[in-house]
């Protein structure tokens, strides 16, 4: 067996959780905030209360609504070569956002995300040879609020060559990023034949879609772009406490935004992406570290795969502030988990203390996880030349196999080499300041020189120049 999936679901229980969102779906129905979408959906054969914002659906819609979403996406670096594609038993890597702090590891403090800061985090992540999409990973504090999300655009676009995953604020906010990706794309059309960005959006939880994410979505799949949809209730809080209850309910809501999207514009692609989470009851915080959001991922996986639907989810979470024992077991398992489930695009590189902090440092540590991890899913190749029984019979009793050609030629592709980690003898490590893998990470980090592909002079002033625009609407 050459590649390991791990199975948590049974069809029975994925037809028992489809069949419960369907009856939220029917029964309660959603809140939406957004007239135009109210008046999209009312068109496509919702029941509609304007009055009270409410929108219930039939389970025909949501079927409808599913055989109009595709299966498989393809998404774009700046270079059209570098493509990612989404299907059935893909896995790749991803950064998420969208934290307010950075640790720096030269200073052993931690700061406010600045642009600057940003824009390096940016070219750092770009670097990183297991990272396939570049998630925006931070909110920069030194730019305006209502026009975040075009700085947080701007920035990416500059830095890094990969495909991006970045929020818009509202219809303007959509308008915007398209004008800054068509800058790199030539054209509207080009853009919308290789997609450069996906709009990373939310429900409000529990059940509601608000002004700014309802009319987004609209405005997204009126421009097709790729939408990640991605509901967060927190069991005990605002879902459930049970990981099934919370599980149908973040399912329920996927639904129904993915029937407004469908209605809006039929063959929008739409990833399923949750990021179902606990209360930890004993402090009040949100548990992303631990077992449960790990099952959780899996649960994602499986769900996307019934609906026949590219999946995303966080992969690689932790509660821990510190890179120690805590942060490599959370990340490892959480990692582990989602890709044995065959979660299209595992997120969360660099991420720490409930996804509010980027640690430089970590950003490397956990590309050396993901590279274990996909060794690790590989599994084990058995054929004739792999088992090598001519050479065990030649070797026979008491020999070795270091000289053996068949070690040459095989034992790069058969065993993992750690860039990080370390594997020296005890004298060896201590002699070299007997450092733990932070330290290690941190010293690349200062050493480190990250570049990207730049854009040309032309370019940049045009993609600032949107900013500007932007910025002079709100007063800035």
């Amino acid at each position: 067996m050459e590649k390991i999936l791990f199975q948590l679901l049974s069809t029975e229980e994925q037809d028992h959780i489809h069949a419960a969102s369907l009856e939220l779906l029917e029964t309660v129905g959603l809140a939406i905030m957004d007239a135009e979408a109210l008046a999209i959906l009312d068109g496509a054969g919702a029941k509609v209360d304007a009055s009270k914002n409410r929108v219930r659906f039939s389970a025909g819609l949501i079927q409808s609504a599913l055989e109009n979403a595709p299966s498989e996406l393809k998404l774009y670096g700046r270079d059209v070569a570098q493509v990612v594609h989404l299907r059935e038993g893909s896995v790749y890597y991803s950064t998420s956002g969208y934290a307010v702090q950075v640790y720096d590891p030269a200073t052993g403090k931690r700061r406010e995300i600045t642009q600057e800061d940003l824009a390096l985090i940016t070219r750092l992540a770009d670097g990183l040879d297991q990272v396939d999409i570049y998630a925006v990973m931070g909110t920069p504090l030194d730019a305006p609020p209502e026009t975040n999300d075009r700085y947080q655009l701007a920035i990416a676009l500059e830095n890094t060559s990969k495909h991006i995953w970045n929020t818009a604020y509202g219809k303007e906010g959509v308008e915007d990023a398209l004008r800054l990706a068509e800058i790199i794309r030539g054209s509207r059309e080009a853009l919308r034949k290789y997609p450069l960005f996906t709009l990373d959006l939310t429900t409000l939880s529990p059940l509601q879609l608000d002004e700014r994410q309802a009319s987004t979505m609209v405005a997204g799949a009126k421009a097709g772009i790729p939408i990640g949809v991605s509901p967060g209730p927190i069991g005990g809080a605002t879902s459930p406490v049970t990981l099934a209850g919370t599980l149908t309910q973040a399912n329920a809501e996927f639904l129904g935004t993915l029937a407004l999207i469908q209605a809006t514009q039929p063959g929008t692609p739409v990833l399923y992406t949750q990021w179902t989470r606990s209360l930890d009851m004993a402090h009040g915080s949100v548990e992303m570290g631990g077992p449960e959001f790990s099952l959780l991922r899996i649960a994602t996986a499986e769900m996307a795969r019934y609906y026949h639907l590219p999946s995303r989810g966080g992969g690689l979470m932790t509660d821990a502030k510190a890179a120690d024992a805590q942060m490599g077991a959370e990340k490892l398992l959480n990692c582990l988990m989602a890709s044995l489930a065959s979660l299209n695009v595992v997120a969360g590189v660099g991420q720490t203390d409930f996804i509010n902090t980027v640690r430089l440092d970590q950003m490397l540590i956990d590309n050396e996880i993901i590279s274990l991890v996909k060794r690790m899913t590989r599994g084990i190749k058995v054929t004739d030349e792999t088992i090598a029984l001519d050479i065990i019979q030649s070797i026979g009793p008491g020999g070795n196999y270091l000289t053996c050609d068949h070690t040459v030629r095989e034992f790069r592709k058969e065993l993992w080499f750690p860039k990080l980690f370390d594997r020296r003898i005890w004298s060896v490590w201590e002699a070299d300041g007997a450092q733990d893998i932070a330290q290690r990470a941190g010293q690349k980090v200062a050493a480190s020189k990250p570049t990207s592909p730049q854009l040309d002079e032309a370019t940049h002033k045009a993609i600032w120049q949107v900013i500007q625009i932007a910025d002079r609407r709100y007063g800035h």
